[in-house]
């Protein structure tokens, strides 16, 4: 179950042809207090600081249970870097798990079967490239005591919730269409599970019901400060030490939810006994990732690390700038939504003459970049791309390989 770099590095070639992009908002992880790195001065200049770092993130890593000891549902718990609010990452059961060509395939919910949590959690963060700091396993009622705090939430179902009981015994948890549901009612239904049902088919309940949940955070912008707005200091995450006190964190402030797209695997290759097995886009991965818990992501080359700023309310062009970046081999360690009006031209920050260089390559599918030294020092980061207008009319001219460069050096 360890994972190979160098494979992770050929699936997200692959991506790079077969990425479906959707027209939706980034993950808010790191949209909330997003100048508290960069200064407010249109996010193109960094306060003088001598080093800021990569904002610490905590995550948790959740499988809740059905009645058969099964794993109905995985999820992430990401808490924003206030330790406020967060993100809630639903992974699919069925995901395919990111084994070695000599491994047979098997589904994330079968190594919990085999190996228990700890080999669960193993198969999660190898797939998603991630450490996790906390792990846990939840029934249904202990699920509802953690997330007590949501209360009454209106939610709207296309099909009903239904349940299998250890003898076989069907049980509708949630009627379809619309109903008011309870900590209780919400808990239960993510416990619930029907074998012999592909996992396609409850996504979109599991969707919702995780929206739900959400819906129970309160929105409290962070607090501005002189402190705030120049540092980015690894924020102490040390009581957060079970499910609910994670959840107690993400109900402090605004959550957001975001469900991993999964296509079926039908060929016999990837899928020999033709199991319920899907695929994850790891460009989608990479970019959520780099988004709601940076600081747990795993650096796999030894290439440049690059922070990406998409201003730009949609994931379309966060996704294909990623899957680019990805594909030339650049450790993408950072993506944010800066609440700053896109300028025109794309720019790139560098502080030294080799990730210069190294970047100069990336124009072939970036577009035109304009270079701008600079000498302040992001830890971890060794370039800062922010997406210009110019990138997305590159993209519809259908990233055509002439590209341009102009270069300045930062003001003091």
């Amino acid at each position: 179950m360890t994972a190979i770099p160098a494979r992770r590095r050929r699936r997200m070639i692959a991506a790079v042809v077969t990425t479906s992009l959707s027209v939706v908002a980034l993950p808010s992880g790191l949209f909330i207090g997003t100048n508290s790195l960069l200064h407010a001065s249109g996010g193109n200049s960094v306060d003088s600081v001598a080093t800021l770092d990569i904002p610490a993130t905590a995550v948790e890593m959740l499988a809740v249970l059905n009645s058969r000891n099964e794993v109905a549902t995985i999820a992430l718990l990401a808490i924003a870097p206030e330790g406020k609010g967060g993100t809630i990452v639903s992974v699919p059961v069925g995901a395919s798990a990111d084994v070695a060509k000599t491994e047979p395939p098997h589904r994330l919910a079968d190594s919990f079967a085999t190996g228990g949590l700890a080999a669960l959690k193993t198969d999660v963060e190898n797939l998603l490239n991630i450490t996790v700091d906390f792990a846990d396993d939840v029934t249904a009622p202990e699920l509802a005591t953690a997330v007590s705090a949501m209360g009454a939430q209106s939610i709207v179902l296309s099909q009903p919730v239904v349940d299998v009981s250890i003898d076989g015994t069907s049980t509708v948890v949630v009627q379809a269409g619309s109903t008011t549901t309870t900590p209780e009612l919400i808990a239960a239904a993510l416990a619930s599970s029907e074998p012999g049902i592909p996992e396609a088919k409850r996504l979109p309940q599991v969707k919702q019901l995780w929206s739900a949940i959400a819906d129970g955070g309160f929105l409290q912008p962070a607090a501005t400060s002189a402190s705030s707005e120049t540092s980015l200091s690894p924020l102490g995450f040390s009581s957060l030490t079970t499910t609910s006190s994670y959840f107690a964190a993400l109900f402090a402030g605004e959550i957001d939810t975001w469900q991993f797209s999964a296509s079926l695997f039908t060929d016999a290759q990837r899928n020999p006994n033709n199991a319920d097995l899907y695929g994850l886009n790891n460009a989608e991965v990479l970019m959520v990732m780099a988004s709601v818990v940076p600081s747990a992501l795993t650096i796999t080359s030894n290439n440049i690390a690059v922070m990406v700023d998409v201003p730009f309310a949609n994931s379309d062009t966060a996704l294909e700038a990623v899957t680019r970046l990805a594909f030339l081999g650049a450790n993408v360690v950072l993506v944010r939504q800066p609440i700053e009006p896109p300028v025109e031209r794309t720019i790139a920050y560098y502080n030294d003459s080799i990730a210069r260089t190294e970047a100069e390559g990336y124009m072939s599918l970036l577009g035109p970049l304009e270079f701008v030294e600079s000498t302040d020092v992001i830890s971890g980061v060794n370039l800062r791309i922010v997406l210009g207008n110019d990138f997305v009319a590159f993209l519809g001219q259908g990233s055509s390989i002439n590209t341009s460069t102009s270069s300045t050096t930062e003001p003091k």
